[in-house]
């Protein structure tokens, strides 16, 4: 007597088709999440910058950057980001003092072919810096020279370049590496504003660093380092509680 069989081949093909989508579904509302909170860390940007260039350690000047992309109009780490703008800064941290004439820091900047541009740098009051904005975004390749001149004297010329390899990630790969860095930390329901920039000073020139940082509206900040090729070096935090109040704004 044969044994009766309770399911067919057809039975247990609907069977696996029915489990395999359950298992995609499941992926697929992991990964739903992790992508909805970058797409709102993507809709809510404090700063964005594209890239870095710099004059490189061995020139006269001293720490000389520029830096491109978007950011607030009006800029608050507040955490309730508003509409950007296209920007452009060239900062200096001066090793050479004579670049320096009546407070400030003339430059002349040539871009490509075009007609060179004069930018007056002011003394930032929160660091030891002098930056000066050029208002639109700057293309990456963009061929960029810098002159610096005090009581009509020419101090030095240098050429900037950019700090990260050509094969690193972009800024919006990095953003979303943080966002999944951050899972079960931040979500959509937190309210934020994200700020995605190139950590890189004399010290760290050879190895540049994403560092996105994110700003609730109570104030907390979680912060994450990322390597040029996509790797997650650190997460931290600080609450609003451990931040002076000053610095909250």
């Amino acid at each position: 007597m044969k044994r009766k069989k309770f399911f067919n081949k057809k039975v247990w093909l609907g069977i696996g088709i029915v489990a395999l989508a359950a298992v995609i579904s499941i992926i697929g509302i992991i990964n739903f999440g992790r992508g909805n909170t970058y797409q709102m860390a993507l809709e809510n940007i404090a700063e964005a910058r594209f890239y870095l260039k710099t004059a490189g350690t061995d020139n006269p000047i001293g720490n000389v950057q520029l830096y491109s992309g978007i950011r607030e109009t009006d800029y608050q780490a507040d955490g309730i980001a508003t509409p950007t703008v296209a920007f452009t800064v060239l900062s200096v941290e001066p090793t050479n003092d004579k670049i320096v004439y009546n407070g400030c820091i003339t430059t002349v900047i040539q871009i490509d072919d075009q007609a060179p541009k004069t930018l007056v740098l002011e003394k930032n009051p929160y660091g030891n810096n002098y930056a000066g904005d050029l208002e639109n975004a700057l293309d990456v390749n963009a061929k960029v020279s810098v002159t610096f001149q005090a009581n009509g004297e020419t101090i030095g010329t240098v050429d900037l370049t950019p700090v990260m390899p050509a094969e690193a990630i972009s800024w919006e790969t990095a953003l979303e590496i943080a966002c999944q860095a951050l899972n079960g930390v931040i979500s959509t329901d937190t309210r934020m504003e994200s700020s995605t920039k190139i950590l890189c000073d004399n010290s760290t020139i050879n190895t540049p660093y994403w560092f996105v940082s994110f700003v609730t509206e109570t104030g907390d900040r979680h912060f994450v380092v990322i390597s040029h090729d996509g790797k997650v070096i650190g997460t931290s935090e600080k609450t609003a509680d451990e931040i002076p109040a000053e610095k909250v704004a």
